[in-house]
């Protein structure tokens, strides 16, 4: 299994509309991409940031169509020209010592599949997470 994990804080200037809106569409993710398996959305606690997401899918296919869904590119869409910090991560109990390289991988083809998104991602003030090059 593999957690894909989202942790963000938004700027000042999002409005209450806008991070609900974000959210919902992260449930919407959850609700309609066949790959996820289970996911939670909401806000973060025992931590710095102030919102959160999971999604839990099965396998290195599922978390390629996870990342290329179009739930995910509306999420990115509406959200990250709101993130002030962004934090993206996946955890999984796959021993394979070749894990991180190939989840890497993943995210690295859809940033270069969508040279939108990767820039917006690179343009979040503070952002650590998978796929783009420094």
């Amino acid at each position: 299994m593999i957690y894909h994990i989202n942790r963000a804080t938004v700027k000042d200037s999002a409005t209450p509309e806008q991070v609900e809106a974000v959210l919902e569409s992260w449930r919407e993710q959850g609700r309609s991409n066949p790959a996820v398996k289970s996911f939670v959305v909401g806000r973060e606690h025992g931590a710095d940031y102030t919102y959160g997401a999971v999604f839990v899918v099965e396998d290195l296919d599922g978390l390629y169509a996870y990342l290329t869904h179009p739930t995910t590119y509306r999420t990115d869409e509406l959200g990250l020209h709101l993130a002030d910090r962004l934090e993206i991560f996946d955890v999984s109990d796959d021993d394979d010592p070749e894990l991180n390289a190939k989840i890497q991988e993943l995210h690295r083809r859809r940033n270069a599949d969508n040279p939108e998104v990767a820039a917006t991602l690179a343009a979040v003030p503070d952002f650590t997470g998978a796929g783009v090059e420094d």
